[in-house]
């Protein structure tokens, strides 16, 4: 059987395929009729696509367990608007013959790259000595660090792919920023964004340990028996507890709360929901930025072209529904040139607001250091531009 490679992205209908991919899940299962058929998942970098045999079920499974690589032949076929293959022969293939990276998915920036910007955020942004002190010790550690950078962020639905948690954070860190000094400045005394950045930096550290990534995602003993939020806050813990000078006892169970609340609700996996504005703050932050990563999902062939479906993407469970792209063309949308990026309360492309002022209130000074004005971040500080290396 060949073993050339073939990406699931490159598919198309009705094609011949013999290709090598890595078996993330299988099973037997029965047709209405009772006859066994084989259920499988394949995986590489750019995807996965659910195969199918009808025949020769029980033969073919003996052949190849879940993370082994494996030769298939069969073709491709859509199904409710998704690709899938038929197969009729497949081979297990020994691991030396493949490179890893071909059946992977990851992040489309290097790891170590978004672990860089996301350190130089903290040291930049970071006005709390105590809270840098104890993120450094976090993320000093090495194996700590190295798991962090190749974790995925979910086993579906969002930032499944390897770097897909540090992803999601240095994206959650960028926005989580500027909404904090937005309330800072709004309600002056209400929200600390340190703790907000912290917040982010430790919400979903616990699915290293939660999650199985050596090859195809899935969760561990662990993680299925305790889980990352509970996890979680027992490093916050841990890590607190090998500090010389001792951190601030207030200061810890403010850091647990942020890891205990952050799904927001107890029916979906939080023990105590949000008491404090940064753990509210810190709550949407997590649903915007893995939301918009699943409409990216989602949206992506339509946005790059590589779909032609009238603007609508498939059924998404996650999502509730379809999603649509209203593709831009050359000359802008609705007689707009380019993004138009919302700078003053009034001026091209954007409404007048004929409503009355309100009336003017004096702004209280703030109270404490929790409200002190941001430090402007250094000229040095890499940033600026997202996801820039």
């Amino acid at each position: 059987m060949a073993r050339s490679k073939v990406y699931i992205a490159d598919l198309e209908d009705n094609a011949v395929v013999e290709s090598t991919f890595l078996l993330a899940a299988k099973s037997i299962r029965e047709t209405r009729s009772g006859d066994p058929y084989l259920s499988m998942t394949l995986q590489d970098r750019s995807g996965t696509i659910e195969v199918r045999a009808w025949d020769n079920a029980l033969m073919l499974d003996k052949r190849a367990d879940i993370d082994d690589f494996v030769a298939i032949r069969g073709r491709v076929s859509s199904y409710r608007d998704k690709l899938q293959i038929t197969i009729t022969d497949m081979e297990r293939i020994d691991d030396a013959s493949v490179d890893l990276a071909d059946y992977m998915p990851h992040s489309r920036w290097s790891a170590d790259g978004l672990f860089e910007q996301l350190r130089s955020l903290l040291t930049h942004q970071i006005q709390s000595p105590e809270v840098l002190r104890f993120l450094n010790a976090l993320l000093d550690d090495p194996d700590f660090a190295r798991r962090y950078k190749q974790a995925p962020a979910a086993v579906t639905n969002h930032h499944n792919f390897l770097g897909g948690l540090l992803e999601h954070t240095l994206s959650m860190a960028r926005l989580g920023l500027q909404m904090a000094r937005h309330y800072q400045a709004y309600y002056p005394g209400l929200v600390d964004s340190d703790l907000v950045i912290a917040g982010v930096v430790l919400h979903d550290m616990g699915k290293v340990e939660e999650l199985s990534y050596r090859r195809s995602f899935d969760y561990t003993t662990e993680g299925r028996m305790v889980g990352h939020i509970a996890r979680g806050a027992e490093i916050v813990g841990q890590v607190a507890a090998a500090l010389t000078p001792e951190l601030d006892p207030d200061l810890v169970t403010h850091l647990k709360h942020l890891v205990l609340s952050h799904h927001g609700r107890m029916e979906y996996g939080s023990p105590v929901t949000p008491r404090t504005a940064e753990a509210m703050l810190l709550h949407f932050l997590d649903m915007i930025d893995s939301r918009m990563n699943m409409c990216w999902n989602a949206c992506e062939p339509l946005v790059s072209g590589a779909s032609a479906s009238g603007g609508w993407s498939d059924y998404r469970r996650a999502l509730e529904g379809f999603m649509f792209v209203q593709p831009a063309p050359a000359g802008g949308r609705w007689g707009q040139e380019g993004r138009v990026m919302l700078q003053d309360t009034e001026g091209p492309g954007l409404a007048t607001n004929t409503s009355p002022e309100p009336e003017a209130r004096p702004v209280a000074e703030p109270s404490s250091a929790r409200a002190a004005e941001p430090r402007t971040p250094r000229p040095e500080d890499k940033n600026l531009s997202l996801f820039g290396e």
